[in-house]
């Protein structure tokens, strides 16, 4: 692991023993999770978070739906990332494999994911911690002590009390006041390095990675201090105790990647090993890395299994079933035999008889063959209105077929047919789901409250539900309501540091493009490794878009690549966006500017709208931007808003319509709403800024990818779309109520 203190793959020895730390099961699955670097409060003493070592961790209570659905998002998270990270380097120094992924998931340089048993998941109630790193200095003299282990320091916490100060300068003997050094080397492969004089290099004689000698090159002291009192970390320097230094002492080489490159080390340019200095609080040291998806239940394998590989058509028939793709209708004779096999004899033997008489001697060629031919064909009509009698065949096209086998491309979080899947699960368990209890529905439409959410008198009901149905007219929403419980799992599985992509910039004699390495957590007290999961299910809010209005929207922005529809075809307008999905790439490396386009265009009105949802309820509510989620369905033109936590849900959202309902729609449509509040400029270029829609990265799905608040009461276009970049576009918002709004 890139950790100092793992087993795996560094071979350093573990501490015997560690403390455990108490906190949320959300934090110590994220910030807090195996190789994470932190201080308690009062920023006192620097640590690192271990993984439970308990031979019997506390697994995750999931049912095995979940689980399958774990490992399925993973192999597609870990194959996207090594894809990507692999097209970093240069023609004449290209990526090796280790370089992207950890070496667990590599099998002769490609990716291999390892079986479901090599991995435990975890409920995260646990988290060990140590003292890391074990560097102090002087703030009087600036006299530098550096110990391997904890158990090194305790053994020489008598060095570090004032009266045995050992300083080379007299004024300051008896004066020293030790604290632990705050800054750390971190590289892009995963690995940290408290600061040390000397440098990782690769011995070629001996084919291994030389430790720094921490002694001075000129005299050979082992007494160090450091001169840090340049405000840039970068400009600090080692200086041993007889005034030797030398400027690119504070430097240091990444020696894990100088273990992987091996001969190639000195090859190639300083930049693929050198490690950058920061402290160990900022954000870059370490990055955990998180996916969330909406549980599916046992009784929804049949939506499981077709997102599995080998079962695509499966999903091609559902995605065609599901959009009005390929409609086959079956003939009579088709409907004759489906009924058969279904077990309708009754029906089956009526027919049957009615056409031998039609078909006999006697009868053939005669007025009363012709009755019964229409009586034949009323039947076979009258069959085909009884809803679920006879299915429909669906055909799935050429293009969607191509589709299924770029889904890896999307990523997935944005792949538009496994979230096409999550939103029939969601639509089966919730939105059409009718089972009240004590008055409260799983999914309670704003337009029509249950008990819970009613106003107390009919009157108030009646005139609460009218002005709720013309607001939401004006805001284009056909669906809009409340999911009492929002069933998501969010699972993290690994991490990195200095970047969230798979690809880091870095510029030295040239720009290099650098793979950035995904590393698994070091294995827990039984030899497997964790993966930290926890299951939420809060308050959501609901949103459903009118696809005519969508469409009509679509049309007035003139997008390239959408055909002639109504809200009478059979076809769904999500079938049209599917068809000219593109892949943007889960880390958005293939958002390029471009034609207008209909599903890109479709993307950035949800999630700027429902940007524009989290802005509100954050105003009315109370719940913080930082503690709510979303979550994006293109294909069906919908988006939920959650509160994302896994403390106590008190009903934020429930109660936020109890006491405003109306006037949180109002607010939804006003114009000052709409308007960026940080003056005209954000205004005239259309896109979005801190001060508006941007919302903290923790809570948005995309990155704050994919904004721009023109697309919902008109201004210049998004900068995706080329052709269109500087010139003015229609609002949804104008569209939907049919006049400017603002």
């Amino acid at each position: 692991m890139a950790s100092r203190y793992s087993r795996r793959g560094g071979g350093e020895v573990r501490e015997p023993s560690a403390s455990k730390m108490t906190r949320s099961r959300g934090q110590l699955g994220t910030v807090y999770a195996p190789g994470a670097l932190f201080t308690f409060e009062g920023g006192l003493g620097a640590c690192m978070s271990l993984p439970d070592q308990s031979q019997d961790p506390t697994r995750a209570d999931i049912a095995p739906e979940t689980a399958i659905q774990i490992h399925l998002r993973l192999r597609e998270v870990w194959q996207s990332w090594f894809s990507r990270a692999m097209q970093g380097g240069t023609p004449d120094h290209p990526v090796l494999p280790t370089q992207c992924l950890d070496a667990a998931l590599l099998r002769d340089g490609e990716f291999f994911a390892p079986p479901h048993t090599r991995f435990e998941l975890v409920d995260p109630r646990a988290m060990c911690y140590v003292p890391a790193p074990m560097d102090f200095v002087c703030n009087t003299c600036g006299r530098f002590r550096k110990y391997e282990t904890v158990r090194e320091t305790a053994a020489d916490l008598d060095q570090l009390k004032a009266k045995n100060c050992d300083t080379r300068s007299n004024e300051y003997k008896g004066k020293c006041r030790w604290r632990q050094l705050d800054v750390i080397f971190v590289h892009w492969s995963g690995n940290w390095e408290p600061p040390t004089p000397g440098r990782w290099e690769w011995n070629t004689h001996e084919q291994k990675v030389s430790k720094p000698l921490g002694v001075c090159p000129l005299c050979q002291s082992r007494k160090f201090y450091l001169i840090d009192k340049s405000p840039r970390i970068g400009q600090w320097v080692f200086e041993c105790e007889n005034g030797h230094k030398y400027g690119d002492s504070w430097l240091q080489n990444d020696r894990v990647t100088t273990e992987l490159l091996g001969d190639e080390a000195n090859q190639r340019p300083p930049r693929w090993r050198r490690m950058e200095p920061i402290s160990y609080r900022a954000t870059a040291a370490f990055y955990p890395h998180s996916e969330q998806f909406i549980v599916l239940s046992a009784d929804q394998r049949d939506l499981l299994e077709m997102l599995q590989e080998g079962n695509e058509p499966d999903l091609a028939g559902f995605i065609s079933e599901q959009f009005g793709l390929g409609a086959r209708p079956p003939n009579d004779a088709d409907v004759v035999e489906i009924l058969r096999r279904a077990g309708h004899s009754e029906r089956v033997s009526r027919y049957e008889r009615m056409l031998k008489m039609r078909n006999s001697p006697n009868i053939a060629n005669t007025l009363m063959a012709e009755e019964l031919s229409v009586e034949l064909r009323e039947m076979v009509a009258e069959w085909r209105t009884i809803p679920g009698l006879v299915p429909i065949q669906h055909e799935s096209p050429v293009w969607l077929d191509a589709l299924i086998r770029r889904r890896t491309e999307f990523g997935s979080r944005y792949d538009p047919l496994r979230l096409a899947v999550e939103h029939e699960a969601l639509s089966r368990s919730k939105i059409h789901a009718t089972n009240p209890v004590d008055g409260r529905s799983a999914y309670v439409r704003f337009a029509h409250p249950d008990k819970d959410l009613a106003p107390r008198t009919q009157a108030e009901l009646s005139a609460q539900q009218a002005r709720t149905s013309q607001l939401l007219d004006i805001l284009g929403i056909a669906d809009m309501g409340l999911v009492r419980e929002f069933d998501l799992c969010r699972f993290t599985h690994g991490f990195t540091r200095m970047s969230t992509d798979p690809l880091i910039e870095k510029s030295d004699q040239q720009t290099l493009m650098l793979p950035v390495r995904l590393n698994l957590f070091q294995e827990l007290g039984n030899g497997h490794i964790p993966i930290y999961v926890v299951n939420q299910a809060n308050e959501a809010i609901y949103v459903r878009l009118d696809p005519g209005k969508v469409y009509s929207w679509l049309r007035s922005v003139e997008v390239v690549d959408l055909p002639d529809w109504d809200t009478f075809n059979q076809i769904k307008l999500g079938a049209h966006l599917l068809q000219g999905a593109a892949p943007f790439g889960k880390f958005f490396s293939d958002l390029t500017p471009g034609p207008a386009n209909a599903y890109r265009y479709v993307y950035t009105l949800l999630h700027t709208y429902s940007h524009s949802l989290m802005k509100a309820i954050a105003e009315f509510s109370g719940l913080d931007l930082g503690s709510l989620g979303e979550y994006l369905f293109p294909a069906d033109l919908a988006f939920a808003v959650y509160r994302n936590g896994t403390t106590m849900d008190l009903g934020n959202l429930s109660a936020l319509w109890r006491n405003y309902n109306t006037t949180f729609l109002e607010h939804l449509v006003s114009a000052k709403t709409l308007m960026c509040g940080a003056g005209s400029l954000c205004d005239s270029s259309g896109g979005a800024c801190p001060s508006c829609i941007v919302i903290p990265e923790t809570s948005c799905i995309a990155g704050n990818h994919l904004l721009s608040r023109s697309v919902l009461r008109g201004g210049p276009a998004p900068r995706e779309d080329l052709p269109k970049h500087g010139l003015v576009i229609n609002g949804y918002l104008d569209i939907a109520s049919g006049q400017p709004i603002g």
